[in-house]
């Protein structure tokens, strides 16, 4: 059994253009932009800042962060090869946007070298956030910016009407993460690890588009998971199914995560 979520552990796999299709998607979206624009504001850019966001996927936040800070340096890192080629390709023409491979439990940086570090919804992936966070607080400078964004997925639902369904389906989906309660943990590893100043906002997903959930969370696969795992019967699946493309229709379908952004300072 395999998923969206299982998959971005080994983003290089055979599901890379599903997740760089998810990625794209989320993106693009208001509700994705506006909490971004809230972890770019938390960084408290000035001048010729130096910034490095861990995990970077695809490329989007270093690119519109050079964009937007052509005096600043901004780095990107993750460990895929092929999420780093497309990021680089789209980045053509930023001097300022710079992208490294390397391991966000071990990050190819001397101590203090950052003005200002984030990490975007990629904690839930990695199978060390400890060393990840330290790593981060690491590379920070004193009095310098770490920034999280982590979504928990014990907050996650999908509703069509069939309460006992839907918290099946959720119930698989949420195994699928390395660490599904990292958004509410993160502040008391960030204080761990002295973080100061510590400041926290929750921003609510709310999804009414059968479509976009499916994209999102993935659907259709982890319905399928449900009937592998045995969670569900063919049968229950296909009823689930039906009820989720009637509540679409109608308008009545919801599926809500809360996505934590977490701030702080390096004492």
């Amino acid at each position: 059994m395999t998923d969206i979520a299982l998959s971005f552990r080994h983003a290089d796999g055979a599901m890379r253009s599903d997740l760089t299709r998810c990625l794209d998607f989320m993106n693009g979206t208001p509700f994705f932009r506006r909490y971004k624009q809230e972890t770019w504001d938390a960084l408290q850019i000035s001048g010729n800042s130096s910034i490095l966001d861990v995990a970077c996927g695809v490329g989007f936040d270093v690119i519109e962060l050079a964009r937007r800070f052509p005096r600043a340096n901004v780095y990107g890192l993750d460990p895929s090869q092929g999420f780093l080629g497309l990021a680089r390709e789209r980045a053509q023409g930023l001097a300022n946007a710079r992208f490294v491979a390397g391991d966000s439990r071990r990050l190819p940086f001397s101590d203090g070298c950052f003005d200002a570090v984030r990490i975007d919804r990629s904690l839930q992936h990695i199978s060390a956030p400890i060393e990840a966070l330290r790593e981060m607080v690491r590379v920070t400078r004193k009095g310098g910016r770490i920034v999280l964004a982590e979504p928990d997925w014990g907050t996650f639902f999908v509703y069509n009407g069939d309460l006992e369904t839907g918290a099946k389906i959720a119930g698989v989906w949420e195994k699928s993460f390395a660490n599904p309660y990292i958004g509410r943990e993160a502040g008391v590893l960030l204080q761990q690890f002295g973080v100061e100043s510590i400041g926290c906002r929750a921003h609510a997903l709310v999804v009414r588009s059968v479509e976009a959930a499916d994209i999102i969370f993935d659907l259709g696969r982890v319905t399928e998971n449900c009937v592998a795992a045995g969670a569900l019967t063919q049968d229950e699946a296909e009823g689930w199914r039906q009820a989720t493309q009637a509540t679409g229709q109608s308008g009545a379908f919801l599926a809500c995560l809360n996505i934590m952004l977490w701030e702080g300072s390096n004492p």
